[in-house]
């Protein structure tokens, strides 16, 4: 049995829509809304239901019209046929219905045969519409408009078996990042984004003599066509790069490109997907190319990759897992100080696969989980040993993994180690990389901080490694810091490299923090870790990963790493930097203010204070004081402060100087500083200075620069006032309020007034200044004056549009003789500048007769 239709009839004459009902009853579903309001509550609840909608255009309320245009915009309506009801031809109603999506008219009154008819063909076609819909979403992709996966993969096949002769490249496209464009910009760029390179597609299909191309999925896209050159396939690679290029949107759009060239056409499309999918995974991460070509090593990676996933629970099961160590030394007294704990897979049939080959797939498929806890209980059993055996213990590091770092029960798992083995937490230090961090760094924290509060130490391993290196030696409190010497591997970088490690390990001794050097192969490494007084180094200089039982006899048989052209590298400089207790002490508690620093290629830094500098500069916080050189000398100073250091290296005797310095509360001082040269560490100085504040000195002499400048003025006829003020307005306001009394020059900032003081050679009687100008504002040619003895004197009246209490007490602490409020009162303006004028020649006077 078929099911019904169901037919609204929309009318709000009564007889109309019985008639119809009884036309229509025997074959369909018949509802009833008697105006436009009513069937809109109609369609709400059974708008999936309605096949066809029969309304009449002319109601009350709400008329046909109005309600088609409601239907119109509602997408859930737009597959429902309407027929509208027309009392004889009106062309314009009849367009206005098919704009809003009518499917057909009847007239009134009503012919059954014509009802039926009507209702009929509406029907039908709507079936064949919905049929078609259904046929397109089944081999369309619906956003895009190109074809959908299944039936791309099918084209595909059947244009490689009819042209067997031609050459044909695979190749899937996706966008590095693409979520990033959705979660910043929205759903709806990223779905403009996919359509755009859809129709780039489309647009290039035509060069090409056979082709194929859809979307398989989110953002990936592939493609298949003929070729005679592989210069047709890198070229289609770059012209579609350059078309990313070109999108509308402030983000880099970088496409990846995976190719295949089809060899085998007995493969499967999905096993060219396939390939060009392995090609593709070669360019994450790859900032040089964004395309790659499938080779067969691509694939033997895959395989190699299932053999040890095959592998690897037996190996684990039969302890093919083996501890090696590697000895992390002392280097001030070359001696073994503990080892970093390592894993190697020696196979059944005494093979060794590299860390490199297994750890990556573990940390992908998660076995590395099992693998961390089976090192660990291993590495604890092994510390147990020690204990028994009544050996001396050195501490050893484990690593975890990032996979085991979102464990939620990983303290528990370690702390329970150490409790069933009975082994003290300071005997087992736990490694983790710096980019580990940067996954979850609030749980990290506070594992790390769990951790920490039970005894264990935590390493950062390959610290620098990453982007936010300081950010995250800001946010956690990490025990010990790790630096892999491979930093300074073929830098050619005229030493930047050294002296970025140089200034790390100078950072952690001011964080008390200790500093392991990793991957130290030559001599000439260890020579610069003992120069910049690196405490500990581990690497095949000193010894390589080995077994159990070859450490252990290290360890109690050679303790001491003999070399002494290494030893002899050790400089008594580094008392300097390890802090011995005795020079400590006296450093710390002089009265007067100190300071160590390094000098190296006109580049000073501040490596070491005591306690009597903080409390000069009004602060106790170290990590501040490497800054203290490029923002704290004023730059009139700058110059001579630097070449007195170059003077004490270049000599290695002593020098002094005078500087200006400021302090983060804004107050400016006056120092002086002693330097003395004390020794040299590779290619940096080492140079002792004290500081004592002169700045009452220094203010009673720029007083009396003051006095003997206005003594040497003479009274002039003509009077001259400079105006400074932005506004051409209140400058000629001014002129003519003062003109007839001075000689007027103007200025439209403080920059140009500066220059116009020089040309004058500072023979200004007065200045009228405004405070708010662009360029060089009041404040600043206030703060320039202050600093200047040959304009100190000259009197300043501000401008200012401001007459409050706070703008008075500004203006005095400015160092102005009075202020003037715009818009200007030419009697109040005249009688203030008199004042300021009476009140600066009196001062001559007295001056005069003191000099007398």
């Amino acid at each position: 049995m078929t099911r019904k239709h169901t037919i609204l009839i929309v009318d709000d004459a009564r007889h109309n829509r019985t008639a119809l009902r009884e036309i229509l009853n025997d074959n369909y579903i018949v509802l009833e809304a008697e105006n436009g309001q009513n069937a809109l509550a109609v369609l709400e609840e059974k708008y999936q239901a309605v096949t066809v909608i029969i309304l009449d255009l002319i109601m009350p309320d709400m008329s046909g019209l109005e309600l088609l245009e409601i239907f119109h915009k509602d997408v859930r309506y737009q597959n429902i046929p309407v027929i509208a009801m027309l009392r004889g031809i009106n062309d314009e109603i009849e367009c206005k219905c098919l704009e809003y999506g009518v499917w057909d008219f009847m007239g009134k009154p009503y012919d059954p045969t014509i009802v039926r008819f009507r209702v009929k063909n509406v029907i039908e076609r709507s079936q064949m519409r919905v049929d078609d819909e259904l046929k397109y979403r089944a081999e369309y992709d619906v956003l895009t408009g190109i074809l959908n996966k299944s039936k791309f993969f099918y084209n595909t096949r059947n244009m490689l078996n009819i042209f067997g002769t031609e050459d044909f490249a695979f190749i899937r496209i996706d966008i590095e990042k693409f979520q990033l464009i959705n979660s910043f910009f929205g759903m709806d760029e990223g779905d403009h984004l996919l359509k755009y390179m859809a129709d780039y597609l489309q647009n290039v299909e035509k060069e090409y003599r056979y082709i194929t191309y859809g979307r398989i999925e989110a953002d990936i896209f592939a493609v298949c066509f003929s070729y005679d050159n592989e210069k047709e396939i890198t070229d289609f690679v770059k012209k579609f790069t350059n078309q990313m290029e070109k999108y509308p949107l402030d983000f880099d759009i970088t496409p990846f490109f995976g190719i295949y060239l089809v060899k085998n056409r007995d493969l499967s499309i999905n096993e060219m997907y396939d390939k060009a999918n392995l090609a593709s995974k070669n360019c994450k991460g790859n900032y040089i190319q964004n395309y790659f070509f499938y080779t067969k090593e691509m694939s033997e990676e895959i395989i190699k990759e299932q053999h040890i996933i095959n592998n690897m629970k037996n190996a684990l099961k039969n302890e093919e897992f083996v501890l090696y160590l590697q000895p992390k030394y002392e280097l001030q007294r070359n001696s073994i100080a503990g080892a970093e704990v390592l894993v190697r897979w020696i196979t059944a049939d005494g093979r060794m696969i590299s860390p490199g080959e297994f750890i990556p797939v573990f940390e992908r498929n998660g076995f590395i989980l099992k693998l961390d806890q089976y090192v660990w209980e291993k590495t604890c059993q092994l510390l147990a040993g020690w204990r028994d055996e009544g050996r001396k213990i050195f501490p050893v590091s484990v690593n975890i993994s990032r996979v085991s770092l979102y464990n939620p029960k990983i303290v528990d798992v370690i702390c329970g180690l150490t409790e069933k083995y009975n082994i003290p937490p300071e005997w087992l230090q736990l490694e983790l990389t710096e980019s580990a961090y940067t996954g979850n760094p609030k749980a990290i924290k506070e594992m790390m901080e769990q951790l920490q509060k039970k005894g264990f130490s935590i390493l950062m391993d390959d610290f620098g490694s990453g982007y936010s290196s300081l950010n995250v030696l800001k946010d956690i409190a990490v025990d010990v810091l790790k630096i892999d010497m491979k930093f300074l591997d073929g830098s050619g970088d005229d030493g930047r490299s050294e002296n970025i490690l140089a200034s790390v390990v100078r950072m952690a001794k001011w964080l008390n923090m200790p500093v392991v050097a990793e991957g130290a192969e030559r001599k000439e490494q260890v020579s610069f870790l003992h120069s910049i007084g690196c405490e500990y180094v581990q690497g095949f200089y000193f010894a390589r990963p080995m077994p159990v039982k070859e450490y252990e006899k290290l360890l109690y048989e050679q303790p001491y790493f003999e070399d002494d052209e290494t030893r002899r590298t050790s400089n008594d400089t580094n008392a300097i930097w390890t802090a011995n207790m005795q020079m400590e002490m006296i450093f710390s508690n002089m009265m007067q203010a100190a300071a160590i620093y390094e000098y190296s290629d006109g580049n000073i830094e501040v490596v070491r204070v005591n306690d009597a500098y903080f409390d000069m500069f009004g602060y106790h916080d170290t990590d501040r004081v490497h800054k203290e050189i490029e923002g704290s000398i004023d730059h009139v100073d700058r110059e001579r402060f630097m070449d007195t250091f170059a003077q004490v290296v270049e000599n290695q005797s002593t020098a002094e100087c005078e500087v200006k310095r400021f302090l983060e509360s804004g107050r400016e001082i006056w120092i002086k500083l002693r330097l003395k040269y004390i020794n040299r560490v590779g290619e940096r100085h080492i140079i002792f200075g004290c500081i004592d504040d002169i700045t009452v000195q220094r203010e009673m002499d720029n007083e009396l620069a003051k006095y003997r400048l206005a003594l040497m003025e003479e009274e002039v006829n003509e009077k001259t006032m400079l105006v400074v003020d932005d506004m051409e307005i209140n400058r000629a306001s001014l002129e003519s309020i003062f003109e007839t009394d001075y000689r007027i020059l103007q200025a439209g900032d403080g920059e140009e007034a500066l220059r116009i003081l020089e040309e004058q050679n500072y023979k200004v009687d007065m200045i009228l200044l405004d405070l708010m100008m662009p360029g060089m504002n009041g404040q600043t040619f206030m703060q320039e004056r202050k600093n200047d003895p040959r304009i100190l004197n000259i009197p300043v009246v501000i401008i200012t549009a401001d007459d409050t209490t706070e703008q008075q007490v500004l203006t005095m602490e400015l160092g102005a003789s009075d202020y003037i409020v715009k818009p200007f009162i030419p009697e109040i303006v005249t009688r203030r500048v008199q004042n300021v004028w009476d009140s600066t020649r009196r001062k001559k006077e007295v001056l005069q007769e003191h000099q007398k």
